[in-house]
């Protein structure tokens, strides 16, 4: 079960995952701004939103400088799937991310 322990990457960096916190906003926000991509505080709190019968979400956490980082943020329903990744700070993350959807939707389904 991917959520149930820290997973340590190709290049030595630990990462946790995990289901997302109501005061994750700010690292979403954080997230995209590091991507370059434009996210308003809306925005990055509509991303967080999951019902466990359609959508659900999953956030990927490392311990950088001192304080925890979103390294990367993983979203399914079903009109779709929704990936982030900072591979530049944690290089694998994304795959791991994917793992953590297809295992997700596995017990969903079942």
């Amino acid at each position: 079960m991917l959520l149930v322990t820290a997973h340590r990457l190709d290049g030595g960096l630990r990462v946790r995952l995990r289901f997302p916190y109501t005061d994750d906003h700010r690292r979403v926000a954080e997230l995209y701004a590091r991507m370059g991509l434009p996210l308003d505080e809306m925005g990055a709190r509509r991303l967080l939103r999951f019902d466990a019968r359609r959508r659900y979400v999953v956030c990927a956490v490392a311990w950088i400088d001192g304080s925890d980082v979103l390294v990367g943020l993983a979203a399914a329903e079903p009109e779709g799937h929704l990936l982030v990744a900072d591979e530049v700070a944690a290089p694998g993350v994304g795959d791991l991310l994917r793992r953590a959807l297809a295992e997700q939707a596995t017990r969903h389904v079942a």
